[in-house]
């Protein structure tokens, strides 16, 4: 039989997202005879051809083997039509979408009228479980089985096959499976795989919990065409924001708010973007819950097929008595957390062709014990971080550029803290960017802004930095009980940040130096002040919006994101201070070291003639005062000359998610500079605004606050926001905004 569409009549009717799942009524031919299907008052239309989802789309036709299903199914959930905070768009850009689902288990019990069970072959399932079921869908914006409201569901040696296009992965919608509002889904034994652009295989919210052992979950990104991907509409980000440096549509897992998603003996890979990941979670510090907690897992960037014999990947992993291949590819993290939430990871295996993780805003850490990284750039990025801690025990990191950069500075002020304890950091593969590698950089960000920013200027001038007093808090690397080779870095200049060093019972070969550094290209070429780099969002010349496809966007700007060369270079805003415990540094080349502390000079030695000029060098508790020393090949030069520094009162600085810079200014009634006068606890938000709390310094009193080009507002929001008091908002077209606070003494 032929089945064909001839028109739908649909609820939403201003973009293909919200089309494609608002459908009322279809006239459709079948065997040449035309007939007439409406959905039942509160219900939707869902096309099932022998037992598979299909788009239900004015044009569309297929072969029908056994049978066709116009399921009329009640609607119980419905997203949007919210959208990007930083967009500001109009209706037409919105997206309005209705969840359709194979199976809804909600309150504990299978909603029938809203599942469309015809797309279930195979096996048995009730309230409380699925087993050995199959699911297909090949259509877009269609879930698989959602668990809902208090629900606990467990779904056993599984297959579900989720084809076509997603929307929207921040709210879940087509996702495989997906858990929300105090649910608890255990997936076991079973195979997920999806196909299409920003399609996820699971998604946990609102103090849900997806538990997944012994599974294989494959996520990936299809060929759009450039038309198919404009298309999609959904409420906030459709690839991956242009400021991580990379590129891709799809993730395997979405952790939001204070969800978990728990990983045991698992194989998750996806062809791009990420794999493990979270998004605008709940502070650590407020849900003591692990947004990611994952053991005995292998994930990676990349493709994945059944193993097939004398073929060479990347690696192979046998789970549930098959052979998988794996062959690292594309473009993406394989972990990603943001917002103070904690991930942990156990025994993992992790490959990529760019980042292991990036971390976003808050105080936000992760934890990796027993484990082994690969990462064909930089291992480990932070950006707009507030203090969160990444420590790695018995864990090997192979990576080609840098194993952790942590960006800050004028843009987006961030800082971090690692700790590396009994493992090792080897690095392979040419760089363009280092030749010893680089352990640990503290560089001025390069952030973008906000995901809806898709161009960067470059703009390196740190020969124009001026000593400053404005400063961000301190970020540390302890390297401890292990050999350690590659540099150290701050090249932070427009404002002041210090990176503290730490070794304890460990050796450490390599520059550890103050710098500067410039972006340079994939052959090492610098890259002029002034360049535009612009993010991959699809080619009209050559119809697609697949980024890794010919004439595409795989080694596009988004790779020159973070991509810095450094040059020693003398101190100004960017102190390095190291201390030996036990332990040895031996001095790769020349270095700057503001503040160096050893119990004896014989723990600092050189296989070559080097200098390393101090500050201050502090032995056996002892101060040495100003002069040259020599110990083997190495000379210390001391000089504690203090860099003259005129106060411009600016306490805290950064720049919006809607690229809006920002300052606190603190004076004096006089109208005097005082920038020590007071500290700013803040943070920026994807709303655009600037949330904080003000801190007067002993003996200070706050006289009176004024806002410039923006206004000032009392915080009401909750969950990690509730620790501060105010809120900045920028108002109108300004580019810069300031809160100017007088001060008494």
């Amino acid at each position: 039989m032929k089945l064909e569409i001839i028109s739908t009549s649909v609820i939403n009717h201003y973009n293909i997202s919200g089309i494609a799942s608002s459908v009322i009524g279809a006239v459709y031919r079948i065997d040449g005879k035309e007939e007439t299907m409406n959905a039942e008052e509160g219900n939707v239309l869902v096309l099932v051809v022998d037992g598979i989802q299909k788009d239900l789309l004015a044009g569309k036709s297929y072969d029908v083997k056994d049978s066709y299903e116009f399921a009329s199914v009640k609607v119980n959930r419905i997203g949007g039509p919210n959208a990007a905070p930083w967009t500001n768009p109009k209706e037409e850009d919105k997206a309005t979408y209705y969840f359709r689902q194979a199976l809804l288990v909600d309150e504990g019990k299978i909603v029938k009228e809203s599942s469309v069970t015809s797309t279930i072959e195979g096996g048995t399932y009730d309230d409380k479980a699925a087993d050995g079921i199959t699911i297909r869908s090949e259509g877009g914006h269609f879930n698989g089985i959602l668990v809902d409201n208090g629900s606990s569901y467990e779904i056993r040696n599984a297959k579900i096959y989720a084809y076509g296009d997603g929307a929207d992965d921040l709210s879940g919608w087509a996702a495989a499976v997906m858990a929300d509002n105090k649910s608890e889904v255990t997936i076991s034994d079973s195979y997920i795989e999806t196909e299409g652009a920003i399609r996820i295989a699971i998604y946990a919210d609102n103090t849900s919990v997806a538990n997944v052992k012994n599974t294989v979950i494959y996520t990936q990104e299809t060929a759009d065409t450039y038309q198919e991907y404009n298309d999609l509409v959904p409420s906030m980000i459709k690839r991956v924001p242009f400021a991580l440096g990379m590129d891709g549509t799809v993730r395997s897992m979405n952790v939001m708010a204070d969800g978990q998603g728990k990983f045991d003996n698992c194989i998750v890979v996806s062809t791009s973007w990420g794999t493990l990941s979270t998004d605008s979670g709940t502070a650590y510090d407020i849900c003591k819950t692990y947004a990611l907690d994952v053991k005995n897992t292998f994930s990676g960037i990349g493709y994945l097929e059944v193993a097939q014999e004398g073929k060479e990947y990347t690696a192979v992993k046998e789970l549930n008595g098959v052979k998988y291949g794996f062959t690292v590819n594309g473009s993406g993290y394989v972990t990603y957390a943001d917002s103070g939430v904690h991930n942990r990871y156990d025994n993992v295996e992790f490959w990529s062709p760019d980042f292991i993780q990036v971390m976003g805003s808050g105080n936000t850490g992760s934890s990796y014990s027993n484990s082994y990284l690969n990462a064909g750039h930089t291992a480990f990025m932070t950006q707009q971080s507030g203090g969160g801690t990444f420590d790695f025990t018995n864990t090997t990191i192979d990576t080609v550029d840098s194993f952790f950069q942590i960006k800050s500075g004028a843009a987006n002020n961030g800082f971090s803290r690692v700790i590396l304890d009994n493992s090792k950091v080897n690095f392979s593969g040419t760089s363009t960017r280092t030749d010893r590698g680089i352990l640990v950089e503290l560089i001025e960000s390069d952030d973008a802004g906000n995901p809806g920013i898709l161009t960067y200027t470059i703009n390196d001038h740190p020969e124009l930095a001026k000593a400053t007093n404005s400063t961000i808090n301190d970020s540390s690397a302890l390297l401890r009980n292990g050999d350690y080779k590659g540099d150290i870095f701050n090249c932070i200049y427009n404002y002041r940040q210090a990176l503290n060093v730490t070794l304890e019972n460990a050796s450490l070969e390599g520059v550890v130096s103050s710098s500067t550094a410039i972006h340079v290209d994939l052959e090492g070429n610098v890259v002029p002040n002034g360049t535009v780099l612009n993010a991959y969002m699809g080619s009209k010349e050559y119809d697609h919006a697949n980024y890794a496809a010919e004439k595409g966007g795989f080694d596009g700007d988004c790779k020159l994101i973070g991509r810095f060369r450094h040059t020693i270079s003398p101190l100004l805003n960017n102190p390095v201070n190291l201390t030996l415990k036990d332990s040895r540094w031996i001095a790769a080349g020349d270095s700057n070291v503001t503040v160096l502390t050893a119990e004896s000079l014989d723990q600092v030695s050189a296989l070559s003639p080097v200098t390393v000029t101090c500050k201050a060098l502090i032995v056996g508790g002892k101060a040495y005062e100003d002069g040259t020393y020599t110990q083997g090949n190495v000379t210390f030069v001391v000089d504690s000359t203090q860099i003259e520094v005129e106060d411009n009162g600016i306490s805290a600085a950064g720049q919006t998610y809607g690229n809006v810079k920002y300052a606190f200014i603190a004076k004096t009634e006089d109208g005097s500079f005082d920038s020590k006068a007071l500290t700013v606890k803040r943070q920026n938000y994807v709303d655009g605004n600037v949330y904080y709390k003000l801190f007067p310094a002993e003996g200070v009193k706050i006289v009176s606050c004024e806002a410039k080009n923006s206004r000032v507002e009392k915080n009401t929001a909750g969950g990690e926001l509730e620790i501060y008091d105010f809120v900045l908002c920028p108002e109108g077209d300004a580019s810069e905004i300031a809160l100017e606070i007088t001060v008494a003494k």
